[in-house]
């Protein structure tokens, strides 16, 4: 099945740098006046992507895509990306969180409640970070759909020139949020990283190092959540095989 002159998986141009590579991006001042999605693409992104066109529309417009999840790695590797390491958004955002320069960088975060956003902001003021280079914003429910709220939200993180804007409140709103958005909140990089926030504060448990290295995180988060997370992966999942068939079949076309 390889085929080195690939550059695509499910469509997706797949970032090939190392974390640190990406990373070392990511804190470069960037002056474009454009924001810049990195979105992290893992099983249950490949699923929806297959019928959610507003998803669509914000992965055509990020401006790098890590594999995170092991399968989506391993699917790309074997059909020939010159993929260097998986990058998850979990392994990013922690990293980042010990990179982030309170003398250059403005952090702008959107959470799901109160308590994340008081563990997140204790974890960033131990950091050096103050209310000067730190906004944290809570998201009522409903947010995505709520027009008034979202140019609301945008002109603040345009008016506070942040430099970053990490939205952990789950895919795919956070990626389409942004995506329409994109025009509207300034030089911002955005990452969209999910439950990354909770692991660092720990909030959440994040699996053992052997199990993530075995690509066996999804399981450890299953145990800890089974009725919200049984539909994702043990019905929704299976959407990734028809994803590859479709991948496959997409290729042999433009073979």
């Amino acid at each position: 099945m390889s085929d080195a002159k690939r550059s695509r998986v499910f469509g997706l141009p797949i970032c090939s740098l190392t974390q640190e590579e990406l990373i070392d991006e990511i804190l470069k001042p960037d002056q474009s006046g454009l924001a810049r999605l990195v979105a992290t693409v893992n099983v249950d992104h490949v699923v929806t992507l297959r019928t959610d066109v507003a998803f669509q529309d914000a992965y055509r417009s990020a401006w790098r895509i890590t594999a995170d999840g092991a399968p989506v790695y391993l699917y790309a590797k074997v059909v020939g990306l010159p993929l260097k390491e998986r990058i998850t958004g979990a392994d990013l955002f922690a990293e980042l969180v010990l990179r982030w320069d309170p003398m250059v960088h403005r952090l702008f975060l959107l959470v799901s409640n109160d308590e994340v956003a008081d563990r997140i902001r204790e974890t960033m003021v131990d950091r050096k970070f103050s209310n000067d280079n730190l906004t944290i914003e809570v998201a009522p429910l409903g947010f995505d759909s709520d027009e008034a709220f979202g140019d609301r939200l945008a002109a603040n993180v345009r008016d506070f020139g942040a430099t970053h804007l990490i939205m952990a409140v789950g895919a795919p709103k956070s990626e389409i949020w942004a995506y329409h958005h994109r025009d509207s909140i300034g030089n911002a990089t955005v990452l969209c990283v999910g439950a990354a926030v909770e692991f660092v504060t720990g909030l959440k448990v994040r699996s053992p190092v052997l199990m993530r290295r075995f690509g066996m995180e999804w399981f450890w988060r299953f145990l800890l959540e089974p009725r919200r997370l049984f539909s994702r992966y043990f019905v929704r999942s299976f959407g990734f095989f028809l994803a590859v068939a479709d991948d496959q079949r997409r290729e042999r076309t433009r073979g």
